[in-house]
């Protein structure tokens, strides 16, 4: 039945019509579509199902005396489908009884018209009960929005801050700081960032930081560690914090040589490989929120500062860890290289070591 359609041009609402007498299904399929609706008359209850189902309508009109199966069973069965389950059911009925409106009531119906039904009336009923069901998926959608766009915030939220903090500070708990007696450390650098920075365009150093900071990122997901900070061509991660982890020693070396394999294929703009110093220390630390207007997850203490030493002095493509990251390691995971003595700017001497992978022969 095509409908009458608005000013607008638009249809007001699908209906669906379930009745078994065809004079009845004609009269109201033409009443409806005068009035600008899209009507689909069907004569039987499993016809009603599967057009619901195939084609979820606005809403039903649905006779309840009807052969095979009656009015009750179709609503009761519409209540039960997922994606049928929340159109709204108007039924008409001859019956005029109480346990019967009841009944309607009870399987899931909304309205309940008495046949014969005034034409005004079932008009009204139809138009409040259209307009309801569209107001209910304006909702729906806002919710599901609403739900797509906290979890996008989350998302972002958490690559910030560390979850368990960023809940804290949804919940406007205050986070102080703490000392966390077991971490390890990673600093990582672009070998010759500086004379390659200042003899190409800014937006090429973007674009070359950004490919290899995806990289890097990609790979934090894999190993229980946490990405600190970016600066520049420092790029800074913490394993062990801020949720304690016996074998955080191992994870940092697992993600740093992860880094080392990374960089393969990754030109500079000047079109030599890129290249990247790693170094590690583990100790105990300071760890917490600094600022209100953009908080930040901060480490301090002298294990981050030897940490950065350890970078500053390591060679191209190596990881360089200190003695203190040395000892906690796993000997059968890992080839320890001794350097020997290193000089640490402002701390002296220092015994290093160059960490990779144990070859496959002893492991």
């Amino acid at each position: 039945m095509n409908p009458v359609r608005t000013a607008s041009g638009a249809v007001r609402g699908d209906i669906l019509v379930v009745d078994d007498t065809l004079v009845n299904l004609r009269i109201l399929a033409e009443m409806l579509a005068a009035q600008g609706y899209k009507v689909r008359p069907v004569t039987s209850g499993p016809q009603a199902l599967q057009a619901a189902i195939a084609a979820p309508p606005d809403l039903v009109l649905l006779d309840i005396n009807m052969p095979g199966m009656t009015g009750y069973d179709v609503c009761q069965q519409l209540k039960a489908h997922s994606h049928t389950r929340d159109i709204p059911v108007i039924f008409m009925s001859a019956r005029d009884e109480v346990l019967d409106k009841i009944r309607a009531f009870e399987v899931g119906g909304v309205d309940y018209v008495t046949k014969p039904f005034h034409l005004e009336e079932l008009l009204a009923r139809v138009a409040t009960h259209v307009s309801l069901r569209a107001l209910q998926r304006q909702l729906q959608d806002s919710a599901k929005a609403l739900a797509d766009e906290k979890r996008r915030t989350d998302d972002l939220l958490y690559s910030m801050l560390p979850r368990s903090v960023a809940n804290a500070l949804r919940e406007g708990k205050t986070v102080e700081g703490d000392a966390f007696p077991a971490v390890s450390v990673l600093f990582c650098d672009i070998v010759d960032f500086t004379a390659t920075a200042s003899s190409h365009s800014p937006r090429a150093i973007f674009d070359l930081l950004g490919l290899l900071y995806t990289r890097f990122d990609a790979l934090l997901g894999r190993h229980p560690v946490y990405k600190i900070e970016t600066v520049g061509d420092c790029y800074m991660i913490a394993g062990g914090v801020p949720d304690p982890d016996p074998n955080h020693a191992d994870a940092v070396v697992a993600v740093a040589l992860d880094m080392v394999d990374a960089v393969a294929g990754i030109k500079l703009p000047g079109g030599a490989p890129l290249q990247i110093r790693i170094g590690i220390n583990s100790g105990p630390i300071v760890a917490g929120v600094v600022g209100t207007r953009m908080p930040r997850f901060c480490l301090y203490g002298d294990t981050v500062n030897i940490a950065s030493r350890m970078e500053t002095t390591s060679t191209p493509m190596h990881v360089q860890v200190s003695e203190s990251t040395c000892a906690l390691l796993d000997r059968n995971r890992w080839q320890l290289d001794p350097r020997g003595e290193i000089e640490l700017k402002g701390r002296g001497t220092m015994r290093s070591y160059f960490v990779s992978r144990m070859p496959r022969s002893r492991a």
